[in-house]
């Protein structure tokens, strides 16, 4: 933490004997919680500020505190949502201070209204969208503002390199160039790497600030994963968390779900509302007034559990939030920690339960590829995976990320399962971490396998067909003759190639369309929706037909067909013995891919489609001393 140096003078340290007296009188507060004080100093002292404050810190009294003691000037706050400026002056205005905002909701004489009672000095506090302050309106009439100082909130939203980039946030050094005095900013943040306080501090154009950062430690938080299965297991898992918890009565606290998208947020509200709870839903999807009244409800106590997406939350000022739960994997550590955070404000016991899935990051990674900065939302998405399957400590995993160092915590999933307290913890997650090593090894399995000359013209032949039309996915459907609407609809059903490789893994086709992509002879084309283009009509070099193959095409075609027909004479033998049909013991495609894949071991013979456990348990050991000679 950095402190202030430099000396106020004396009308300013009269202020500074006045916090407490104006805390208690103003807000009902007896003390400043760590790190508001010497923000509040430094903003006063009329220094840059850089305060970096866990969720619940209290960022916003920083800026509101000056804004009461100065009772001439305007404090200009700029802040991302419409519905936390409304909370904000809401709140304020009961308190006797003077505020108001500007945003769409209001129609164009509202505004002028505000804005010129903000000229006249009549308005201490003033909320503005970003879009709203870089407006042509605000920009003209700026330099009429007593303004003594500028906010920005949320203020990672400036960094490209944070968890919810907005582009129009660098734009925002522009108010100060354009002000007529000197004026100092502060930007208050949640959540913020290192890479992301110094991309704020050069692109909000702050000098020399100071920088506060607090502790991201919360004890009164327990964090832990599980690690669902499926759609049931994760309901079930719902239901027994909000059953501990006694929710089914509204004096036990209140709970909030997080869902990474508004379909899933409906589902669980239609699943938990069947279920008996008192839950609310909220989402963009809705119109402005359902969300206010599913807020209202919440906040009032008619309801105690909200469904969400991460729409929902900034700026909630609840105290008794006793669990947050996210259903669904959020898109970075840093909007888990500022969403999860709002468990506990008022220092009880409360719990943050991450549901983590495999699946969850085909969602994530789905609406990443729609934003602007898609490299680095995977990166975001990397270290939430990571902290998942970690063995370390919850919450020293978030207070590293962030650039802190602390003792573990005791209370998370991980340090109970150390300190043998007994707990199921360990099984779910060892559980998780076995099948996706024989995901992994299925996936590696399916992928080792060898295209034939044919095979490989094949998928060409397709993308001559379609260049430029679809991507990877849709190309790997055609070729293994999928039957879904979109391919019927299309009749991409007709194209030579349809359903040639139905026998080959999707793994295996998605991994040779990745070569040819970072060889060059694909390119992809479109950034929202990448498709997929031959870059010249003949890219493959593969051989065309040949009246007689070379040597080493000989040696390699030769064995394969011999391999191939050792193993049918395998499993001929097998099914006389048996009395089986000979489709009972190996189909004949189980065996081509046999061969081609050519597995070492029981576990990746058992990656082969068709040849489950059991076949593996029964035949397995001769099929791989059959293989053995041929290698």
């Amino acid at each position: 933490m950095f402190t202030i140096s430099n000396p106020m003078n004396s009308e300013q340290k009269q202020h500074i004997q006045n916090l407490e007296y104006t805390l208690k009188k103003k807000w009902g507060l007896s003390k400043f919680r760590s790190g508001q004080k010497n923000a509040i100093e430094s903003l006063m002292a009329g220094k840059d500020t850089l305060a970096i404050l866990p969720t619940g810190g209290g960022k916003s009294l920083i800026y509101q505190f000056p804004a009461v003691l100065d009772e001439t000037s305007l404090t200009l706050v700029i802040s991302p949502l419409i519905a936390l400026m409304k909370d904000q002056v809401d709140s304020l205005k009961a308190k006797g201070i003077a505020a108001e905002y500007c945003n769409s909701t209001q129609d164009d004489l509202e505004q002028l209204r505000i804005l010129s009672r903000a000229v006249t000095g009549k308005i201490r506090i003033l909320y503005l969208s970003p879009e709203k302050a870089l407006g042509r309106q605000v920009l003209e009439i700026l330099p009429k503002f007593p303004l003594a100082r500028i906010a920005v909130d949320e203020a990672h939203c400036v960094s490209q390199w944070g968890h919810d980039f907005r582009p129009e946030y660098r734009k925002i050094h522009e108010l100060r160039e354009k002000y007529p005095k000197s004026i100092p900013v502060i930007a208050l943040t949640a959540t913020a790497t290192s890479r992301v306080i110094k991309d704020i501090s050069d692109s909000l154009g702050l000098k020399n600030p100071i920088l506060i950062k607090g502790s991201f430690y919360r004890e009164n938080l327990s964090f832990s994963v599980r690690f669902p299965q499926n759609e049931i297991s994760r309901e079930n898992e719902l239901l027994k968390l909000l059953a501990q918890g006694n929710f089914q009565k509204i004096s036990s606290g209140r709970a909030i779900v997080y869902c990474a998208t508004r379909q899933k947020v409906e589902s669980v509200y239609g699943f938990l509302k069947k279920n008996g709870f008192k839950v609310g839903k909220y989402h963009a999807g809705r119109t402005d007034s359902s969300r206010e009244r599913a807020q209202d409800g919440y906040n009032n106590g008619k309801t105690n559990i909200l469904v969400a997406t991460n729409a929902f939350g900034m700026g909630l000022d609840q105290p008794d939030v006793r669990l947050v739960i996210h259903y669904q994997i959020p898109a970075s550590l840093e909007s888990y920690y500022q969403e999860a955070g709002r468990a506990g404000r008022d220092g009880k016991p409360s719990d943050c339960v991450l549901f983590y899935h495999p699946s969850d990051l085909v969602t994530q990674g789905f609406i990443i590829g729609k934003e602007n900065n898609r490299k680095g939302g995977e990166t975001l998405l990397s270290h939430l995976k990571e902290y998942s399957i970690s063995n370390k400590c919850r919450q020293q995993a978030l207070c590293s990320y962030f650039g802190e160092e602390i003792l573990p915590c005791k209370i998370c999933d991980i340090c109970l399962e150390k300190e043998s307290v007994e707990s199921n913890f360990a099984d779910e997650r060892n559980q998780f971490l076995e099948r996706e090593k024989n995901k992994r090894l299925k996936q590696e399995v399916r992928e080792r396998y060898s295209f034939s000359k044919e095979e490989l013209e094949t998928i060409e032949k397709v993308l001559e067909q379609i260049p430029g039309k679809f991507g990877k996915r849709m190309i790997v459907g055609i070729l293994r003759g999928s039957r879904s609407n979109e391919i019927l609809r299309k009749k991409l059903d007709r194209l030579i190639g349809y359903g040639s490789l139905r026998s080959v893994a999707e793994e295996a086709i998605l991994k040779i369309l990745d070569e040819w992509i970072s060889e060059k002879k694909v390119k992809i084309v479109g950034d929202k929706y990448p498709k997929l283009i031959l870059s010249s009509t003949v890219i493959l070099k593969v051989p065309r037909k040949k009246k007689s193959l070379d040597v080493e095409s000989e040696k390699k075609v030769i064995p394969a067909k011999n391999l191939i027909q050792e193993l049918k004479n395998f499993r001929d033998r097998e099914a006389r013995r048996r009395k089986w049909k000979k489709f009972m013991v190996l189909q004949n495609p189980v065996i081509v891919q046999i061969a081609k894949v050519m597995p070492e071991t029981p576990e990746e013979l058992s990656c082969v489609k068709g040849m489950g456990v059991a076949k593996v348990e029964k035949f397995g050991n001769d099929i791989l001393r059959i293989l053995e000679k041929w290698k």
